[in-house]
């Protein structure tokens, strides 16, 4: 048996003490957490995790939108589109651009090729 699969083993043994292998799991999982690719993986995959959220980024994958347009197509007030799309442009998701008195949101080229 060789030592990786001995070490994984000890994990699950509470005779034993895994110690350094345990240790070296632990500080490799502090690194990821730490990072801000993790963190800003996980701040867009926690804005899209709500439906409302993923069927707005959905349409706003399609073409741009503007607030009134999304809530009339989903059946959802202005204002809860507006919670939303803070979410998602919070999480890099979506942008926005000013059109007269609207703002039209879209989604980048380049965040479209990271989903």
């Amino acid at each position: 048996m060789n030592s990786r699969l001995q070490d994984y083993l000890k994990i699950c043994d509470i005779d034993e003490n895994p110690g350094e292998f345990i240790k070296d799991k632990m500080e490799f999982v502090d690194k990821i957490l730490k990072s801000n690719d993790f963190q800003s993986r996980l701040k867009r995959y926690s804005a899209l995790a709500n439906k409302n959220r993923l069927l707005i980024y959905q349409l706003i994958h399609e073409g741009e939108y503007c607030n009134c347009s999304l809530a009339k197509i989903l059946g959802l007030s202005e204002g809860s589109i507006t919670h939303h799309v803070k979410k998602l442009d919070d999480a890099g998701l979506i942008i926005g651009r000013n059109k007269g008195h609207f703002i039209f949101y879209s989604t980048t080229e380049d965040l479209k090729k990271k989903l």
